[in-house]
């Protein structure tokens, strides 16, 4: 979907005698004023003045009637008159209103060459609140490109500077920009924020249309959530304010919302209605960006009434204009649209060349990006790879489909995995291309395991390759349409058929939810129906190609809520449970999975002795009610008779009690070939810290917090991700909560990492996989973790976790030895919660 936000460019007057001005444009940019006064002259340059004058008025009309091309000959004549007169500040002004109309035309590199003139000059003259104007012009230009990154950091230097002079309505229009830049990336919650802080600057300073595009902009953000009905009174609000301003172009804009927010709600005559208006207006006032997005809304109304030809005949509209005024992201969703119509068309052929060229223009837009704004960001495109997988399928393009799969998936993960773990070759890794079949195939043989990938293309069916060591490749379709619940009520519901029995240690909240879930509802037969229910969806389609060998490994590489199976503990029809018959781990994607294995390669050419096993540290407090007195975590005593009977193994010394503190423990990490972590997990129990990066490890507090000291109600840590000077330096927060955030700037050199704790392979399910503790731990340089999936019972997970370890002195194969180690408690504790919660990702060896 094409995206309408408004975002405001800053227009530069330079009248004396001129008021404040704003005006919206396509994109949604409003032209922030300043008035810069030219000095009292003799009498040419008193003519030459009035000259400048009259005419910048003219242009001003001319511009917020939609005249962009009268506009930027008007101006033209203003900046030819100035030149003259050698008036350096005005003549910035006048650079800024040319390069602002240039973008609107859609000329981008024209818009960004006036702008950079501009902001030299101002530069020049010191003149920083006109900086923060022209960086905030240049950042809107970067942000209809496609380039967030970059516009962002424009904004954040135009924001320092607004906020250093004082200028508050040029702050909330750079605070109103970055909110739209955070939409573009999915980001909601974030951009809702600067919204907010936006709408209550404007309200303060009395600006009606800085209020009503910021209005605009929220509704945007509701119907990008889907909330379609509180989307229609932002945008009526919004409506109102800018027609009585006479903003005709923000007016267009709103339609355009309006008309999309209807479609979404299936009243598809009032959608029509609304975007004719719409498209009327822009034509007129020769918005060309404009017309584009409402073209593509109309073309989506179309194919909602399936009526597949008019729809295209819409989108091809758009497309050409996109692709006229250089907008990348507007071009990227018309294709996927265009795409999707004529894949519902049986057009195969014809949608696989669209689909695959609005990958490319995804791809395009990802280098530069953070971490999490690339993650962001693939949310918003991940349909595009589905649609694809499905044309090449229609086709019987097997093998292309699974190269597709796997390019939509992790990206994200991958590129931030080859930037920190390369070493010579770093330049190369950076930007890893996904693998092609032949590589696909070199990982499957190297890794000597049969990889199973999973891909959820609708809600209708699930596609799964089995990749042989072989090389040979076998496929399945698997018909989800039949299934009475979700597949996301399947995933959830085989975990708690899995994870029924008494948990470690867990918080008083989630203790009592975890026991409500795993009520005596769920059979505790030795054939359990849920767990034999997901066997034969997921598993049996594939039995006759899995090893025959029980000692073969099987590399499951899940999608979506399918990160939540349990696969070691489902059952076939005889009630065996998988563990009983493979050797399993999990991968997020193929080319993550060789990542790690290309790291430990690395690892074992700079080998450490060194082993760090830590069990039931004295316990930091949270709040586990809001409001109420934070008080410590429940201690582990099996935990801590754990890490003893483990080190006991290794031949070290367990870290225990006061001494486990989160600084001592960090400090100790970079050194460490294996960790072992016997703790409480945290996972729910901090939902309300904004952490960004779910999860966190129970160890000592270095020291007592300040009374007060709280964030969200709930415990003493700051919460967020930290650089990684601060966590290097710091070795932490200190407050006994290692984040995922902090593990993710470390620099770990462990091929082993074990969290025997509770929901430490959880957090939250996205197109690049599980973003939690799991994650950070193999970014931060693991090549191997163990992590569980729910909240796991103390005395079992003991016996399991000093199996494991003994398992290890017997063989290198990591997955091998946790399968015997399940084998072994399974004969103690037959209950699968007792066993099944771990799981091993990334490399086995």
């Amino acid at each position: 979907m094409a995206i309408d936000c408004q975002t405001f460019y800053t227009r530069c007057l330079f009248l004396a005698t001129a008021t404040l001005l704003l005006w919206a444009s396509p994109s949604g940019q409003i032209f922030f004023c300043p008035q810069i006064s030219l000095a009292q002259t003799p009498t040419v340059r008193e003519t030459n003045k009035s000259k400048a004058e009259q005419l910048y008025q003219a242009a001003t009309e001319q511009l917020n009637k939609g005249q962009l091309r009268t506009a930027l000959k008007t101006f033209e004549q203003v900046l030819a008159t100035l030149r003259e007169m050698s008036a350096p500040q005005a003549e910035a002004a006048t650079l800024n209103q040319i390069g602002l109309v240039y973008n609107n035309l859609g000329e981008s590199q024209k818009a960004l060459n006036y702008y950079q003139q501009a902001l030299t000059i101002f530069q020049q003259h010191k003149a920083r609140k006109e900086q923060g104007t022209t960086l905030t012009n240049i950042a809107a230009v970067y942000r209809n490109l496609g380039q967030y990154q970059k516009a962002l950091e424009f904004y954040q230097q135009a924001l320092a500077l607004r906020r250093a002079v004082q200028d508050a309505l040029g702050e909330a229009i750079t605070l109103n920009n970055m909110a739209a830049v955070y939409d573009n990336l999915g980001q909601y919650k974030k951009s809702l924020e600067f919204y907010q802080q936006a709408l209550a600057i404007f309200d303060k300073v009395k600006d009606g249309r800085g209020k009503g595009t910021t209005l605009n902009n929220i509704g945007l953000n509701y119907s990008n959530q889907g909330a379609y009905t509180e989307a229609l009174s932002y945008y009526k609000q919004a409506l109102e304010i800018l027609e009585a301003a006479g903003d005709r172009m923000g007016v267009g804009r709103i339609l355009t919302n309006i008309g999309f927010a209807y479609s979404n709600l299936a009243e598809y005559q009032k959608a029509l209605a609304s975007l004719e208006q719409a498209l009327a207006i822009r034509r007129e006032i020769g918005d060309r960006p404009g017309e584009a997005v409402t073209l593509d809304r109309m073309g989506t109304v179309h194919r909602q009434q399936k009526s597949a030809r008019t729809a295209l005949q819409f989108y091809q509209q758009a497309l050409t204009i996109f692709r006229e005024v250089n907008n990348s992201p507007g071009a990227g969703y018309t294709l996927s649209n265009i795409g999707a119509t004529l894949l519902k068309s049986d057009r195969f052929e014809e949608a696989t060349k669209k689909l695959m060229t609005a990958v490319e223009v995804w791809e395009s837009l990802r280098p530069g990006l953070t971490d999490e704004n690339k993650v962001s960001l693939f949310e918003k495109q991940a349909e595009t790879y589905s649609f694809l997988q499905q044309a090449l399928i229609a086709q019987n393009q097997i093998e292309a489909a699974l190269e597709i799969a796997e390019r939509g998936r992790a990206r994200a993960f991958a590129e931030l995995l080859a930037s920190r773990l390369g070493t010579e070759n770093s330049e190369q890794l950076a930007v890893p291309k996904p693998p092609n079949l032949a590589q696909i195939r070199r990982i499957a043989a190297e890794q000597k395991a049969t990889l199973i990938e999973y891909s959820i293309v609708d809600d209708e069916k699930l596609y799964v390759w089995a990749i042989a060591p072989s090389g040979d490749i076998a496929f399945r379709q698997i018909d989800t349409s039949n299934l009475d619940i979700s597949l996301a009520d399947v995933a959830r519901n085989t975990l708690v058929a899995a994870a029924t029995g008494r948990t470690r240690g867990s918080a008083p909240d989630a203790r009592a939810a975890e026991s409500a879930n795993n009520s005596a509802a769920v059979s505790t037969r030795r054939l359990n129906r849920r767990l034999h229910q997901t066997y034969k969806l997921l598993i049996e389609p594939l039995a006759n190609i899995l090893p025959k060998n029980e000692g073969d490994r099987v590399i499951f590489i899940p999608q979506g809520v399918l990160f939540l199976i349990p696969f070691a503990a489902l059952q076939d029809a005889a009630g065996n449970y998988i563990i009983e018959k493979h050797t399993v781990s999990i991968a997020p994607s193929i080319q993550v999975l060789d990542l790690t294995r290309q790291h430990r390669q690395r690892l074992r050419s700079h080998p450490s002795s060194q082993l760090l096993v830590v069990g039931n540290p004295t316990m930091p407090s949270i709040r586990s009610i809001p409001d109420e007195a934070p008080t410590p975590l429940s201690p582990l005593p099996g935990a801590q008779e754990e890490a003893i009977a483990i080190a006991r193994i290794l031949q070290t010394q367990a870290i225990v009690g006061k001494d486990a503190t989160e600084r001592a423990i960090v400090q100790k990490m970079p050194q460490a070939r294996i960790i072992h972590l016997a703790t409480h997990g945290l996972l729910k129990e901090l939902q309300d810290m904004d952490l960004g990066v779910p999860g966190a490890i129970a160890l000592a507090p270095d020291r007592t917090p300040p009374t007060g000291a709280t964030t969200a109600g709930l415990p003493l840590h700051q919460g967020g991700a930290m650089t990684s000077t601060t966590a290097d330096s710091r070795g932490g927060a200190g407050d006994g909560l290692l984040t995922s955030g902090e593990i993710l700037h470390l620099k770990l050199n462990a091929e082993l990492v074990v969290l025997s704790a509770c929901n430490t392979g959880r957090g939250t399910i996205s197109g690049d996989g599980v973003l939690g503790l799991s994650r950070s731990f193999i970014a931060a340089g693991v090549s191997s973790i163990v992590v569980s999936l729910w909240f796991v019972p103390d005395a079992p997970t003991a016996d399991l976790m000093t199996e494991f370890y003994r398992q290890l002195q017997q063989t290198s194969d990591k997955a091998a030895a946790l399968r015997q180690a399940m084998l072994v408690t399974m004969r103690r504790h037959p209950q699968p919660s007792n066993w099944a919660a771990f799981t091993l990702i990334g490399e086995a060896d």
